[in-house]
């Protein structure tokens, strides 16, 4: 390292401020020394600065990462005044004080003063992560015209022109940045340019310019990439087809492209293409996550679990750190009541994440359905984030009721707080709940009533009356409230399997219940609750057979006491009665206490003789 300082006027008086200022560095970020070193022409040791204009703390469209800026030449020979110290200084003493606009209007000034490249570019930065883009530009074209062969600052340039609104400037810019890229940086510089283009452009713009760079550079998978989302954002879905199949033959192990693929071919209602596409790219690439997680997100949302799961185990393998794939496996398991796989997995969650509230609730929810009350309540009151804590508290108070009892449930439903009308209509609903087990009909009678006047139209208040009207054979105010449910929401599937299956009970409406709860099934297919309502409805107009037959389906997708005793009923008038008797069994074993599978069992004593 050379030990000889330039001269010029002042210099021991200058070289001692220097040094002074060098001493005392560690007061300033290393952005104010490199700005001060490089306006001094020199540092602390005589030696020219390495070129280093990048601002670490700018955020948004005039980065360049390319490291592909040559060299700058021909810098300004500015002599280092007091005044010029003292700008440079209180810029940066400015912008560490968040005083911003007297930190860019000294920057800009001393830029402009002293014509140095990277400076105005430095300005150019800090302008933009104040959002001042006019200022921007001015200080981008200074940069410009300073350095008129430099890559970042055409894209600089480029970028702004954008968020100004002015495309066809923009895309001279570019088309100057691509020229000066070599073909190592030129694929990264296409990346940035289509993310600038997509996040700041408007969409007609921005497919624009994006099919002009790929006329320009057809061989770009990351131009075709971007061109393909912005006209399937513009819904040129034609467009977006034709640029996205460019993309994949110019790069065939693009596992961004091919998710896009999967994604554009499901939003055309091309499912099974979508399916069969996805499944032949993982094969060739099984470690393409992101297409594996949209198509098990895909089969989750279209209720094909086997599918979904066999995914998300997959995934599970290849990425260890990965919590959304041991979450959605740990609810597929729930659902096949598989509940000490599914604690597995929310264990493996915990591990990772240790805060995620949501599963701790699935914990709690559990522990509840396994009868382990204790941890059940560990597990809900282990529960603080916001957005799940009113839910584990509700599910907290049903807990306690089973360990506890009545009057202790109350107690803990009081000390909940709604914060919105639905959350008090929650409160209310469970406080309905915990009289209706208690034998407090009436009590709970008059809670939803008194809820009701408020919100007369409150779909769930309406079907809580309606429910304990059926509890009393008040077909006419089940009638009234489910009526005035339905014609609020006529896809209500619930109020319309309960409106079918109370008639097909208690009265013989027969082909009435059997339309409602046809409507139903057509609106949640696979419900078990509603197979066990037509069920019911095809037992009690005598068609035994078929009666069976959807029983025994909601039966295998939830194990439940009243679809059981259901069965059991169908079975035993169908002449069954080993049969009968032997899903009774079975039942009694998982609902020891209930009532009615009591009450069928009995009908069943005496009737081995004959029985098949």
């Amino acid at each position: 390292m050379s030990s000889e300082v330039p001269t010029y006027p002042g210099k021991n008086r200058t070289l001692s401020l220097v040094r002074r200022i060098c001493q005392a560095v560690s007061s300033f970020t290393l952005l104010a020394s490199l700005v001060l070193v490089s306006a001094a022409l020199a540092s602390c040791a005589g030696s020219s600065i390495k070129n280093n204009t990048a601002d670490t703390t700018a955020k948004g469209p005039v980065q360049a990462k390319t490291n592909t800026e040559p060299k700058l030449q021909n810098l300004p020979n500015v002599e280092l005044t007091a005044g010029l110290m003292y700008k440079l200084l209180l810029s940066d003493i400015a912008r560490q004080r968040n005083s911003n606009d007297l930190a860019l209007a000294t920057l800009v000034d001393t830029a402009v003063e002293t014509r140095d490249p990277r400076l105005a570019a430095q300005a150019t930065r800090q302008a933009v992560v104040l959002s001042q883009y006019g200022t921007a530009v001015q200080m981008a074209r200074l940069w410009l015209e300073l350095v008129p062969d430099n890559l970042d600052v055409h894209q600089t340039m480029g970028n702004l022109l954008v968020i100004e609104k002015q495309p066809e400037q923009a895309l001279a810019h570019y088309s100057k940045a691509l020229a000066l890229a070599d073909e190592k940086n030129r694929s990264l510089l296409l990346k940035q340019i289509s993310g600038t283009l997509v996040r700041y452009g408007s969409p007609q713009q921005a497919l624009e310019l994006i099919e002009k760079l790929a006329t320009e550079y057809p061989d770009s998978a990351d131009v075709t990439l971007a061109l393909a989302s912005i006209a399937s954002k513009l819904k040129e879905y034609g467009i977006a087809a034709t640029a996205i199949e460019r993309t994949l033959s110019l790069d065939p192990d693009n596992s961004n492209a091919a998710t896009f693929k999967f994604g554009l071919l499901l939003l055309n209602k091309k499912t099974s293409k979508a399916e069969q596409f996805a499944s032949s790219f993982l094969k060739k690439h099984p470690s393409a996550i992101l297409l594996r997680t949209a198509l098990a997100r895909h089969y989750l949302e279209n209720n094909k679990l086997k599918q979904a799961e066999k995914q998300y185990l997959v995934i599970y393998k290849l990425d260890e750190t990965s919590i959304i794939a041991p979450m959605a496996l740990a609810l597929i398991r729930i659902n096949n009541n598989k509940l000490d796989d599914a604690t597995m997995y929310l264990e493996k969650v915990l591990l990772l994440q240790p805060d995620n509230n949501l599963a701790r609730l699935y914990l709690g929810d559990i522990a509840a359905q396994q009868k382990k009350l204790d941890d059940a309540i560990q597990w809900y009151r282990s529960v603080t984030e916001k957005g799940q804590l009113f839910k584990a508290r509700l599910r907290l108070v049903d807990v306690i009721l089973q360990r506890d009892g009545v009057d202790a449930a109350m107690r803990e439903l009081e000390a909940i707080h709604a914060v919105s009308p639905i959350q008090q209509v929650d409160i209310i609903l469970l406080q309905h709940d915990l009289l209706l087990e208690a034998g407090r009909e009436d009590e709970a009678l008059q809670v939803i009533n008194a809820a009701l006047a408020d919100s007369p139209d409150d779909i769930r208040l309406l079907y809580a009356r309606a429910m304990i009207a059926a509890r009393r054979g008040d077909i006419a105010g089940l009638e009234k409230d489910l009526k005035h449910l339905l014609k609020i929401d006529p896809d209500h599937a619930q109020a319309l399997n309960a409106y079918g299956f109370t008639l097909a009970d208690l009265t013989d409406r027969y082909k009435e219940a059997y339309s409602l709860i046809r409507a139903a099934l057509k609106l949640k297919p696979g419900d078990p609750y509603i197979l066990d309502s037509m069920g019911w409805v095809e037992y009690r107009m005598g068609n035994y057979g078929v009666a069976e037959d959807y029983l025994r389906k909601a039966l295998a997708k939830r194990n439940d006491s009243e679809i059981a005793s259901h069965l059991v009923e169908v079975l035993q008038d169908a002449g069954k009665t080993r049969e009968a008797r032997r899903v009774w069994t079975k039942a009694n074993k998982d609902f020891p206490e209930n009532e009615k599978l009591q009450m069928v069992g009995k009908k069943l004593k005496g009737k081995r003789s004959g029985e098949r």
